[in-house]
């Protein structure tokens, strides 16, 4: 049955010392759209974060566009920069909530505007997580619009997992896991199978569902409807009346989601989720915060310490997209994401007996390229009732993410097998899994795709219709199965009535202490390109590459690049140059 997912534990065992491989989570827009680029084919954008084994929920997301640049200006600033990064400093304190319903005692935070005073000082009360007494959670409120502090308020959830050794507590590590959408409180939760046992014995562990997210005041804007048409529509229109078709409903999904979100869905912004962090910072008395964001999230870390460079602790930026990326970049970046992920599933494919694309490397391309063009003519049939057949947004959908992980590759190839022989049921049941569709037609109402258009609209600045026009075509010259897959580019955002932030072009977070980014050569979801050009955008950055496929680093099969995770966050070491294990 679709769907089903094997019993997940409220609280962990401490995980098993050796890594297992990663499994994908919530991320980006998608095929047809960047690395957090507004510019969107189909669905949108996916998970950001990598999920683990079978006892975590895989929601994934779809793959980005983003692009590449050489990694330059960090030679002068490495001459410099601190050798050790700051651990926060808890210090102590008690104060009324914005609500006035809060008495517990909470620090006192005194590096705030004093109109956000009610908010930086806010009490707060930690009570174990209902079916997880090991954990802790609770709710704080933020102002909606940061403008206006005595308007309406977010309240935003948090779950903590205290330090294995509170006498060796350094401080309290942040997670954001991406998508946009995706829940940190997840991610908390399954902190064990995420971190090391020696990050888990020196920090607490504190995950949040951003504003208008899961847990914290979610903001529903697409109806089950809305969501189906994104897959439904034919992503290559052959003539006119299928192109206007295609922008028609985008642009009246973006609308409804508008319409129906209301003030709340405006405010959903990257940039508005960091300030969030600095209160809670604050409220768990850090002077400085210690952060680990994978994907998506890295944005948001990267927005962060822009804003606040001073208050930048240790940061890990994992599989990393850069605030800074342009159209053009984001479309390289993703090209080459791809093409290295399908090259590597391809060469394990052609490698079986059983493989579905033959024994050629160049010849299975030409069989996925010309599938796609069968069933842009003639869906796939399905033996389901609620979905009697799927074309190329649902295919090319699954395909991505299946390529999210090693983990998924006997899955595409199979499902491939399948679609060759005219039927999607494999293929669908894999993707329906990811957006959380059940086989009634019912989204989880959880899904990181209610998050995409708030999240991505005021995030990226409009494209040009134009531009976009003119990469369509050079794709499908240059890049023939990803233009296939992709299809037409497009920016989703062009009735988006909130405000979009405006990217600086500049070095980031200058003045903050050093920050790792780390990523795979071979990422489908956050191309290793996008992650260079963060390293390089940031002031302080470091590029810690590994030699490894898929979604996620950390904690993800290499040792190398565990080692030197775990050494900057347990003891502040940083390397003296980028690293490639």
């Amino acid at each position: 049955m679709l769907n089903d997912e094997p019993p997940r534990p409220d609280d962990l065992p401490d995980t098993p010392e050796e890594p297992y491989a990663a499994v994908p989570a919530p991320f980006l827009p998608s095929a047809s759209s960047g690395a957090g680029s507004r510019d969107v084919n189909g669905p949108g954008a996916g998970p950001g974060s990598k999920g683990r084994t079978g006892r975590e929920r895989s929601v994934v997301a779809a793959v980005v566009v983003v692009a590449l640049l050489a990694v330059v200006g960090l030679v002068a600033w490495r001459a410099t920069r601190p050798v050790t990064p700051p651990v926060a400093t808890p210090s102590g304190g008690s104060v009324a909530s914005p609500s006035g319903t809060a008495t517990s005692p909470t620090p006192t935070s005194t590096d705030h505007p004093g109109e956000l005073a009610a908010f930086y000082t806010q009490a707060v009360d930690w009570e174990p997580c209902e079916g997880s007494p090991a954990h802790e959670c609770t709710r704080i409120e933020v102002p909606v619009d940061y403008a206006e502090p005595d308007g309406d308020t977010f309240e935003v959830a948090l779950r903590k997992v205290p330090a294995l050794d509170p006498s060796k507590k350094l401080g309290t590590l942040f997670l954001n896991p991406g998508g946009p959408g995706a829940s940190g409180l997840e991610y908390a939760q399954f902190s064990s199978f995420v971190f090391s046992k020696a990050v888990r014995t020196a920090y607490d562990i504190v995950g949040f569902d951003p504003r208008g997210i899961g847990q914290s005041d979610a903001v529903t804007c697409l109806s089950d409807e809305d969501m189906d048409l994104l897959f439904e529509n034919d992503p290559t229109p052959d003539d006119d009346t299928e192109r206007a078709k295609l922008l028609g409903d985008a642009n009246a999904i973006t609308e409804r989601c508008a319409k129906s979100g209301g003030e709340r869905a405006l405010h959903m912004s990257s940039t508005e989720v960091a300030r969030d962090l600095d209160v809670m910072r604050a409220l768990v008395g850090d002077e400085r915060l210690n952060f680990f964001g994978v994907s998506y999230g890295t944005f948001l870390g990267a927005l962060y310490a822009d804003r606040f460079p001073e208050r930048v602790g240790r940061f890990i930026l994992d599989s990393a997209v850069s605030p800074n990326q342009t159209d053009q970049q984001e479309l390289g970046y993703d090209v080459q994401g791809f093409e290295s992920s399908m090259d590597a599933f391809i060469e394990w494919c052609v490698s079986r007996d059983d493989c579905a694309l033959g024994t050629d490397a160049d010849g299975a391309r030409d069989r996925i390229a010309a599938l796609l063009d069968d069933v842009d003519r003639r869906p796939l049939e399905t033996s389901r009732g609620d979905i009697e057949s799927i074309g190329e947004g649902w295919l090319g959908f699954a395909i991505f993410m299946c390529l999210y992980s090693e983990d998924y590759w006997p899955t595409l190839n199979k499902g491939l097998a399948e679609a060759l022989d005219g039927r999607g049921d494999i293929l669908l049941a894999h993707a329906m899994t990811i957006v959380g569709r059940s086989t009634s037609g019912e989204y989880d109402t959880g899904s990181y795709l209610q998050a995409m258009i708030p999240v991505r609209c005021a995030d990226w600045p409009a494209s040009s219709p134009d531009e976009l026009a003119a990469q369509s075509r050079r794709t499908r010259t240059e890049h023939p199965l990803w233009s296939r897959m992709t299809g037409l580019q497009y920016d989703n955002c062009g009735t988006w009535p909130g405000e979009v932030r405006k990217p600086s072009g500049t070095t980031l977070g200058k003045g903050a202490a050093p920050i790792l980014v780390i990523g795979n050569l071979r990422d489908p979801a956050t191309p290793i390109g996008g992650t260079k050009q963060l390293a390089a955008d940031l002031a302080s950055g470091i590029l810690v590459t590994s030699d490894h496929d898929g979604h996620g680093t950390y904690y993800a099969g290499n040792s190398c690049v565990d080692s030197i995770v775990d050494s900057y966050l347990v003891k502040g070491s940083v390397p003296t140059s980028d690293q490639a294990c």
